[in-house]
């Protein structure tokens, strides 16, 4: 992460990446990988080892860097580990652990999310297992009898360290020929050079909606207030049950 991008792909010792230059926008990657290949995050406190793993992506954006940094990196899980939901879910364990065990927190987006904890990260203000599973506490161990349902709405868990955003995005897509479909992605972003390009997004976005009549430009700001106020109805329920709200970093 961070560092060009050639030179990234001569060191990692991969024989021959797929590349591709789309008006500056490259991107190494490499598929299948054999399953004795571990891939590693090898920042001091920081460490991950992901394996077995199918696909291997790194992304750079000459336009934005002349430096070729790589500023984003995508692993996709191997298909051949989630035969069961309770292999899938021992796998996803194993990767949580890891960010628990070193420098990593929390990722608290201080205008959208709440940092709830325990079952109430999963659940709606109803109750329910939600379906924006986006900021879910890492500390609580999700039941089997639960683990299918929470799969099945994407569950997304996400850290911070070092200037970098980590996010473990699970999917089920139910059975298959082969059982359960589960795809997992593991994902590293320089957070700044993410947060900027999302903000980019969000007001070209806003410029052409507006621009097509649609009135649109007033909507975050509303947005943004109606999740302030679902965020402590939130909070209250989950400290009614018994949960609690962590200390925003």
């Amino acid at each position: 992460m961070g560092k060009n991008i050639l030179e990234t792909g001569r060191a990692s010792g991969v024989p021959q990446f797929e590349t591709d230059n789309i008006n500056g926008y490259i991107s190494y990657s490499v598929a299948p990988v054999p399953e004795t290949v571990p891939a590693r995050y090898t920042r001091p406190g920081y460490e991950v080892v992901w394996q077995p793993i199918f696909a291997f992506t790194m992304n750079a954006d000459e336009g934005r860097f002349p430096d070729r940094r790589v500023q984003s990196v995508d692993l996709q899980l191997s298909s051949k580990i989630n035969r069961t939901h309770e292999e899938a879910q021992a796998f996803v364990e194993q990767t949580i652990v890891q960010f628990q065990k070193g420098r990593w927190q929390r990722y608290f987006n201080p205008v959208w999310d709440t940092l709830l904890t325990g079952r109430s990260s999963l659940l709606n203000e109803k109750g329910e297992i939600a379906s924006d599973q986006y900021n879910i506490d890492p500390a609580y161990k999700i039941p089997p009898e639960d683990w299918p349902i929470v799969v099945s709405k994407g569950p997304l868990w996400r850290w911070v360290g070092d200037g970098v955003l980590a996010s473990l995005k699970v999917n089920d897509y139910g059975n298959s020929d082969r059982g359960v479909d589960y795809r997992m992605n593991l994902e590293f972003h320089l957070l700044d050079v993410k947060l900027k390009r999302d903000a980019e997004n969000e007001a070209r976005d806003l410029r052409q909606g507006d621009a097509k009549g649609w009135n649109i430009t007033a909507r975050p700001e509303r947005e943004k207030k109606e999740r302030a106020e679902l965020n402590k109805r939130l909070e209250f329920n989950a400290i009614q049950r018994g949960d609690s709200v962590a200390t925003r970093p």
